[in-house]
């Protein structure tokens, strides 16, 4: 070993405590390093997986909101659907409350009309009774006097009750029309009769008087048949009292109705085309009296 070798070793020696301290320096520094750059690698990972956490809760929190979202879309949806199907019913519950509060006006108005009428009728039966006596006497006059009652142009019969019906044997009848008797009572023997050519009994006796003519009632009584056969056409029965009936026939339009009462002189209708059984006789009025169901001969009581 020479000189150099020797001083060397010497020198490492005497620096062997140096050496030594700067070695397990340097060892710890390296130990710091290896176990400061594990906690950095740990601490990006731990870094690492919070952003991964993180974006795991962000996704979770995005679906969270989004199922929210929908949730509330839902809800607001349902609740909007509610309120529409809630607004249609009160719009088509308004024609009921409508129709109800219109049949209750209805119910007023017709519970006052009766309560209106109820009074009117009151007051028009008072009045009834007060010129009910002044109408009888009027009509009794009438019916003794029938020339006066009776007056120029159409009349309509009257409506309402004229009082006592009461004819008698003694009392005389108005002529219905003016015209010639062309084919007079006869139950007793028979007559000719022109269309039929045949020989026969006649119930009532046939005036002559223009198709149109004003057949005008004879004494003061009731309408109570209005009826229509082939013999003798629209007929009027008009019953006057003590069981006798007026009865006129061969009639185009009627005015009466069955339950009117009609003064001497009011109109009973007017003078029709005869019917297939009179049709050489020519237009005219069928007139008969009734006793009970029994004719009568007309001339016995006209005046």
């Amino acid at each position: 070993m020479n000189n150099n070798d020797t001083t060397f070793l010497q020198k490492i020696k005497d620096n062997a405590f140096y050496i030594a301290l700067g070695v397990g320096i340097l060892a710890i520094i390296a130990v710091i390093a290896v176990y400061t750059m594990g906690r950095d690698g740990g601490a990006y990972e731990e870094n690492e997986l919070d952003l991964n956490q993180s974006a795991d809760y962000s996704s979770i929190n995005t679906d969270n909101r989004n199922n929210g979202y929908t949730s509330s879309r839902s809800a607001a949806d349902t609740s909007e659907e509610m309120r529409k199907q809630s607004n249609k019913a009160a719009v088509e519950s308004i024609p009921d409350s409508k129709a109800s509060s219109e049949m209750e006006k209805r119910n007023v108005q017709v519970s006052e009309r009766s309560m209106t009428s109820d009074n009117t009728n009151a007051g028009t039966d008072n009045t009834a009774d007060q010129t009910g006596a002044a109408d009888t006497a009027e009509n009794n006059a009438a019916a003794v006097n029938p020339g006066n009652a009776a007056e120029d142009g159409e009349q309509l019969p009257v409506s309402a009750d004229v009082g006592e019906l009461n004819f008698t044997s003694d009392k005389t009848l108005t002529w219905p029309v003016s015209g010639e008797v062309i084919l007079p009572y006869s139950m007793d023997t028979t007559v000719y009769y022109k269309t039929l050519d045949q020989y026969r009994t006649n119930a009532g006796m046939l005036i002559a008087a223009g198709s149109g003519s004003t057949v005008k009632n004879a004494y003061l009584g009731k309408v109570v048949k209005v009826t229509s056969n082939n013999t003798y056409g629209n007929m009027v029965t008009i019953y006057i009292g003590n069981d006798y009936s007026l009865v006129y026939g061969q009639l185009d339009t009627v005015y009466v109705k069955e339950g009117d009462f009609i003064k001497a002189g009011e109109s009973v209708g007017t003078i029709g085309q005869p019917t297939d059984s009179f049709e050489d006789e020519g237009s005219h009025l069928f007139f008969q009296i009734l006793k009970g169901d029994t004719p009568v001969d007309p001339m016995d009581f006209m005046e």
